[in-house]
């Protein structure tokens, strides 16, 4: 009997530990999620056809071959997650972008993307945010810019949202790579 009451004890001991564990793990899996950013690797856009020719994928990277010019075309489809559309609606929003830039003028070598939306209903093609690397590139090493207060909000009840970036270049001596894209929302109205 006695030791029966001591595995019934043990049993229960082991059970609470497990509930318990389960409980906090759930909860730090919960807050975890309601700061994940929408993130992409520039590698894992979308080259146009056109572009095909002179992009390439160079590690986590979308750039241009060696010896060529022109401009790549890429682009990314924005998927709601939690960080990205965490406000109702958001009045800022945080976007990081990982580049090499070799030509802050953009008269030689520039990495841009505009983030656009369309809504569900009516469609249209609005252009809600834009980045260009003039001003703010590092030379031949990568670097990233952070806006801190980008005016976006994220409505995917109503919206599609997509990415179009060019990575150019028309000297073959510059830099010019497009890393990878961050965004999520900073402040604004709580979801309900």
């Amino acid at each position: 009997m006695n030791n029966k009451r001591r595995s019934v004890s043990v049993f229960l001991v082991l059970f609470c530990a497990l509930a318990v564990g389960a409980a906090l793990l759930l909860s730090s899996s919960a807050s975890a999620q309601s700061s994940r950013a929408w993130t992409s690797a520039g590698s894992t856009g979308t080259v146009d056809e056109d572009s095909t020719a002179i992009a390439q994928v160079r590690n986590f990277t979308v750039t241009l071959q060696p010896g060529t010019t022109g401009s790549v075309h890429v682009r990314y489809n924005i998927t709601p997650v939690d960080g990205i559309s965490r406000f109702c609606p958001a009045t800022t929003s945080q976007v990081r972008v990982r580049f090499r830039n070799g030509d802050n003028s953009g008269a030689t070598a520039k990495t841009s993307f505009d983030i656009h939306s369309s809504n569900i209903t009516g469609g249209g093609n609005n252009i809600v945010y834009s980045f260009d690397s003039n001003a703010k590139g590092n030379g031949g090493s990568f670097t990233t810019f952070t806006d801190s207060a980008a005016p976006l909000t994220f409505d995917f009840s109503a919206n599609i949202y997509w990415i179009e970036a060019t990575i150019f270049r028309n000297n073959v001596n510059q830099f010019t790579d497009l890393g990878s894209i961050q965004i999520f929302e900073t402040a604004g109205t709580a979801c309900p």
